[in-house]
């Protein structure tokens, strides 16, 4: 059995330090792990892969960073912990999804482990990604050592659960790909821990969706109010240990800086006496530690591998609280600030700023240059005349544009109640005639049909509209892990939205766990070739039973009609060479492809069927140009029109969402002006009070 899998608490081993976290991991409860292979990172996956013969879980190499981290959110989405490794330049590529994801969080644990490279050993690049971690506003654990590594992989599923967001793990090379002494924890007996079950409204409403109600900004909201969870985190984490004492000189150091603090202090005989702040969470740090450095010390040395990313939290804190003293990193040019630090550097850079180059032990002060320095640096009190004027300009600037004709008296609240009768609510919809209103009532009448358990993961696009929650109750969030909702248009379909090409890799996630549903994934003919062609190779490769629904209307139609590569026309208008997606979708190695005409919402409702049967990647392309532009080359005459003797009031029509039907007196509609003639209200109607159309 392989070491990484043994289940003999206690013992000790020699590892890697990817190995130990690996091992961490099986410790935390992993259930799902998917990675592009990448040094340093690689063996992270690698170990898992050794582990999976002696253990139940699931692994995949993914065909890139990107695909492997939505696979590993759609599993955590289902009840399932995941782990996403990646090198740093492979976090480039995770961007776009990760900058989205913490919007709404997640609901099991989800480890995102990243090995930077200072030195750039392997890498075109010095990255430090923790400063992503921080802009993103998420815990991010920093290892020192392979034994710590351990340690927090298994401690950060419990936290991203606490937290309900994802948690970053940095480690760098020489952790990655060190070894040292391991002590072996506890495997779970029983590797899953949740059952798994989805429930688009959890705890919020449209929770896995960053545009459904009450949208983004709302959401925002949110992820800044898990804020308090993290400080409080930080606060009481043995990761994190002050060793006070009476020496005006504070030590804090994070990661393998603090590895290095270790030994710099030792050999330099201060360990014990000065006050030191080992850090193993860099973000966010604990404030009331740092607090108390500040309000006992004039000097505090700031240590770590790659950018000055806790230096400089330390320095806006400092500013907060107005301490005068002097803070030392590397952004004080105290070390340098590109490539690795080690032993050497750490113990000059302390000798230094101790003033102790030569007569160690000498802590009660520092040379008279470095004070006036703390004296000029420290002074943040007051501002330049010139500064302060300026600012007062431009604030009466702003108070002048800001100027309009309101009842000064009124709140903002007042005004709104006083204007809202007035107005009539709406929100973007999909236009009149649209192709995917056919494709969706097509794919609604199946769901509703036949598979209540699916889940339909949405992309970027018109077709994200079926997301926005249109005709729906208002307060949905519920504490069920898992529940079904019907579909009651074809504007509440969408069960996830995040970025171009994340539904068909989340989907993928959500079916290699074992999620017992359909899981689906809808993207549009230039989302396509954007961004989905790599996770439906990937779909091939890991042979993932998931249904893929590709809507063709042959332009980039939401951002303004502007060619894609089904289009047949360039940037200029001329004619080009058009991209077929069926010979595309073949080439990648997919067996069960049915192309229908979204216009014909039996022949989708019959794809669809066909799709949710077939045991593996499956693809339905619906195309259908987009009818805006095709009446902008055609002048078509109106023919549709309502039998009112034969309207019955039922609004099945109105669930098919398109805007030219219109309801009055307790019969349908049609709206002259906007009805495109496109037969699908025609279909829809159960009395067939609808007449005309292509």
């Amino acid at each position: 059995m392989n070491v990484i899998s043994l289940n003999q608490p206690g013992r000790r081993a020699l590892l890697m330090g990817n190995e130990a976290i690996a091992r961490g991991a099986l410790e935390g409860g992993l259930e799902l792990a998917a990675a592009y292979p990448g040094t340093p990172s690689s063996e992270v996956v690698e170990a898992l892969y050794e582990a999976r013969r002696d253990r139940d879980f699931y692994v995949e190499w993914s065909i890139n960073e990107k695909v492997a981290f939505e696979v590993a959110y759609g599993a955590s989405l289902v009840g399932a912990r995941c782990l996403c490794a990646m090198k740093n330049a492979g976090f480039n590529w995770v961007m776009d999804t990760f900058m989205t994801i913490s919007y709404t969080g997640c609901k099991a644990g989800m480890l995102i482990v990243v090995a930077d490279d200072p030195d750039a050993h392997y890498s075109s690049n010095e990255q430090d990604t923790r400063v992503a971690a921080e802009y993103n506003r998420l815990f991010c654990f920093e290892p020192s050592n392979q034994e710590e590594a351990r340690q927090m992989a298994a401690a950060s599923f419990q936290i991203s659960e606490h937290l309900e967001l994802p948690v970053f793990l940095r480690s760098v090379t020489r952790i990655s790909h060190a070894s040292g002494d391991v002590t072996l924890g506890i495997l779970p007996e029983v590797q899953n821990r949740h059952q798994l079950g989805f429930n688009k409204h959890w705890k919020l409403p449209y929770r896995w969706n960053v545009y459904g109600p009450p949208g983004a900004v709302a959401k925002h909201d949110w992820l800044l109010s898990r804020g308090a969870l993290m400080d409080e985190i930080a606060a009481t984490s043995s990761f994190n240990r002050l060793t006070p004492s009476p020496s005006r000189i504070a030590v804090i150091a994070s990661g393998l800086g603090a590895s290095y603090a270790d030994e710099a202090l030792t050999n330099l005989g201060l360990l014990g006496v000065v006050q030191y702040l080992r850090l193993g969470i860099a973000y966010p740090l604990p404030n009331a530690a740092l607090r108390q450095i500040f309000a006992t010390t004039d000097v505090v040395v700031v240590i770590e591998e790659g950018d000055p990313m806790v230096e400089r939290q330390v320095l806006r804190l400092a500013q907060a609280e107005d301490f005068r003293g002097k803070i030392l990193g590397k952004d004080s040019g105290l070390l340098k600030p590109t490539g690795e630090i080690n032993t050497d550097l750490a113990e000059e850079a302390l000798a230094k700023a101790t003033g102790n180059l030569t007569a160690r032990g000498n802590l009660t002060g520092l040379p008279a240059g470095g004070l006036s320095s703390v004296t000029a640096r420290g002074n943040l009190t007051g501002l330049p005349a010139g500064g302060l004027s300026s600012v007062t300009a431009r604030g009466s600037n702003l108070t002048a544009r800001g100027s309009v004709s309101l009842d000064a008296t009124m709140s903002r609240g007042e005004l709104r109640a006083e204007i809202k009768p007035r107005i009539t609510p709406r929100s973007s919809t999909l236009c009149a005639g649209c192709p995917h209103l056919g494709s969706y009532w097509g794919l609604k009448k199946v769901l509703n049909r036949q598979s209540e358990d699916a889940i339909v993961n949405g992309d970027i696009g018109c077709y994200e509209q079926a997301g926005y929650g249109l005709f729906t109750k208002k307060d949905l969030a519920s504490p069920e892990d898992s529940k079904r909702y019907p579909i009651l248009s074809p504007y509440t379909i969408l069960d996830t939205l995040y970025v171009m090409g994340s539904g068909i890799a989340m989907a993928q996630g959500q079916a290699q766990i074992g999620y017992p549903g359909k899981c689906l994934a809808v993207a549009g003919d230039s989302t396509f070739f954007h961004a989905t062609m790599p996770a439906l190779a990937n779909a091939v490769a890991n042979q993932a039973d998931i249904a893929f629904l590709i809507l063709d209307n042959s332009w980039t139609a939401m951002t303004g009609h502007q060619p894609s590569p089904t289009s047949c026309r360039n940037a200029l208008g001329n004619p080009a060479t058009r991209l077929s997606i069926e010979k595309v979708v073949e080439a990648l190695g997919v067996h069960d492809l049915h192309i229908v005409a979204p216009y014909d919402v039996k022949a989708v409702e019959g794809a669809v069927d066909k799709a949710l049967a077939f045991h593996g990647p499956s693809v339905v392309l619906a195309r259908g140009e987009c009818m805006l532009q095709v009446i902008r080359r055609t002048k078509r005459r109106w023919q549709t029109t309502v039998v009112t003797e034969g309207c019955t009031g039922c609004k099945t029509c109105l669930q098919l969402g398109c805007p030219a039907i219109t309801f009055a007196d307790e019969k349908a509609g049609i709206d002259r002006l906007l009805c495109v003639d496109c037969g699908l209200c025609s279909q829809v109607c159960p009395f067939h009070a609808i007449l005309g159309g292509k």
